[in-house]
């Protein structure tokens, strides 16, 4: 498609693959609480919303967090830090399709991600050194599928969504990105060779 000029990344389950379970097991070891008991406590819940608008800072998300899962008071900010940080590995198939998008176009990420999160990404050479922009949702103030994140890349970046090819692991948001003018695809790295289905707009 000759009028596609950008390529934008989702950073989790498409850049890297990201297990909540295991950043649970993580804070387990400093609470009486299991893992899965965690997960329901943190995410999906205003804790996780409000880390990722950017409500507050790092520091204040380990203080609520602390709380609601009836932590020990010896844990430390620090140990939370790392521990909530290592819930992701590489995804091999997104970051060839990354380094092949960017031979190919200008590439964008647009995550719903918290200040923590987004370290862990802009910590990976491969994954940091080939994007040009990086939009943020704890930056920017509003999550997918709120339209005002797609707004901000559009405007950051000075592109137009017909213009965009938009990568996403949930259906909805691609539905939401749609709605808006962006080509989009939807990505299951258990099912799909991504670099293959840019290779068919490209």
């Amino acid at each position: 498609m000759s009028n596609i000029t950008a390529v934008v990344f989702d950073f989790g389950n498409v850049l890297a693959k990201i297990d909540r379970l295991k950043i649970c097991r993580n804070l387990s070891k400093h609470s009486p609480l299991s893992p899965e008991e965690i997960c329901r406590r943190i995410f999906g819940t205003d804790i996780e919303f409000d880390s990722e608008t950017g409500k507050y800072d790092s520091i204040e998300h380990f203080r609520r967090i602390k709380e609601r899962i009836e932590a020990y008071e010896s844990w430390r900010y620090d140990e939370f830090y790392e521990e909530y940080k290592n819930g992701f590995e590489e995804n091999p198939d997104g970051e060839a399709a990354l380094e092949y998008a960017g031979r190919k176009a200008r590439v964008f990420v647009l995550s719903n991600t918290s200040e923590i999160h987004a370290r862990w990404l802009l910590e990976n050479r491969k994954l940091s050194s080939i994007p040009e922009l990086f939009i943020f949702s704890f930056e920017v103030g509003v999550m997918k599928p709120d339209p005002g994140i797609w707004e901000a890349l559009c405007k950051r970046g000075s592109v137009r969504p017909e213009e965009c090819l938009y990568i996403d692991d949930v259906v909805s948001y691609c539905s939401a990105a749609e709605k808006l003018g962006f080509n989009t695809i939807h990505y299951d790295y258990r099912t799909m060779v991504l670099k293959d289905e840019l290779s068919r707009w490209f």
